[in-house]
């Protein structure tokens, strides 16, 4: 495998986990493909919203996100599997792995947000 491919899979990787990262913090999990498309730029992950469409099409194939077409646009939930892997609680050698300390300062930072609401 040359340097290049292994660059572009480690980037399919990454993109595919700041999808599943990104549904996380959505509302009821899901979300559209234009939107997952921002929120993936949000985390300097430059995608288009073709790329992110064929990373939902794959993550549904492997059990991660349920996907559907909603007036003319895919969207995608979470499923048990993509939350236990966005997470960090069980792995996809097509995913990357998410960063633990990442994970702790997240929820961390909830606990603060919450703390402010009050």
């Amino acid at each position: 495998m040359s340097d290049l491919e292994r660059y572009g899979d480690a980037w399919t990787r990454h993109l595919r986990l700041a999808i599943l990262r990104a549904l996380l913090d959505l509302k009821g999990k899901t979300g559209h493909e234009s939107l997952l498309t921002d929120m993936v730029g949000a985390v300097h992950i430059m995608a288009d919203r073709e790329q992110v469409r064929a990373e939902v099409i794959w993550l549904h194939k492997e059990e991660m996100v349920l996907a559907d077409v909603k007036h003319g646009a895919l969207c995608a939930t979470l499923t048990e599997r993509g939350i236990n892997i966005a997470e960090g609680r069980s792995d996809h050698p097509g995913v990357k792995r998410p960063n633990v300390t990442a994970g702790i300062g997240r929820t961390l930072l909830e606990i603060s947000l919450d703390s402010l609401k009050r």
